[in-house]
């Protein structure tokens, strides 16, 4: 599975938590219900402003769409930028989980 495909799937599955339809959660985000399956589909991408429409939408951290699509939030890669020692202190601290 793709990170494009995982992300899809994120947005899927938080839609169907909440128990919304396709078509109520695309009018609740001012979209096409056809965009919005293109999205939960992996064929489309969305722009950062509509990413944080998302995760308001479905009440989780934008990060958490990004980091989905594979994409690190800016300020987490500028803190590693700077002190790279932390990358490998992270991997040390979650390897066995």
């Amino acid at each position: 599975m793709t990170r494009k495909d995982t992300a899809a799937s994120l947005l899927r599955e938080l839609r169907q938590a909440q128990g919304t339809s396709l078509r109520s959660a695309a009018g609740a985000l001012d979209v096409a219900p056809s965009y919005l399956s293109r999205l939960e589909r992996g064929e489309r991408g969305y722009s950062r402003e509509f990413g944080e429409r998302l995760a308001s939408y479905y009440g989780v951290p934008s990060e958490r769409l990004l980091l989905e699509e594979g994409r690190v939030p800016e300020d987490i890669a500028r803190i590693l930028r700077e002190h790279p020692q932390e990358m490998e202190a992270l991997r040390a601290r979650y390897r066995d989980r």
